[in-house]
This record gives structure tokens, C-alpha cells and sequence, in this order.
């Protein structure tokens, strides 16, 4: 399986950082699941962000990337 992400703006993200990283891997499931692929696999999961460096600093987008376990 190649490497998929699922990418969300904070603007969609309206409760907590609990739910931006939610939705960043439903996004990236679903894009695996759109491969063609089936079967079971063994990936890396590995939780990103997009900030904004501010006095306080900001999440932009919450990013979650799945890659071949390896």
C-alpha cells in the first residue's frame, strides 16, 4: 500500500484538536480505501500539523499519514 493522508483546515474543525486529528484519518482511510486494495495491512500512523507560530501558537491543518510498515 503506498503512503495516503487526510488533510483537515481548522476552519472545519469546530470542538477540539480530539476532532481535527479524527477527521484527518477517516480522510486518510477513506483514501486508502479508494486504492482498490483489499486485504489487511500493517501501517505506520504518524499525526502531523500545519501551525501558525503566534503568542499563542495555532494549528492550521491537521494532517494524519499512513505508510507501509516497514
Amino acid at each position: 500500500m503506498p503512503n495516503v493522508s487526510g488533510r483537515v483546515d481548522v476552519k472545519k474543525v469546530t470542538a477540539s484538536h480530539a476532532q481535527g486529528w479524527d477527521q484527518a484519518l477517516d480522510r486518510a482511510l477513506a483514501s486508502a480505501s479508494r486504492l482498490g486494495q483489499r486485504g489487511t495491512f500493517d501501517v505506520n500512523v504518524e499525526f502531523s500539523a500545519t501551525i501558525r507560530v503566534t503568542n499563542p501558537g495555532q494549528i492550521q491543518r491537521y494532517i494524519v499519514t499512513l505508510s507501509p510498515k516497514g
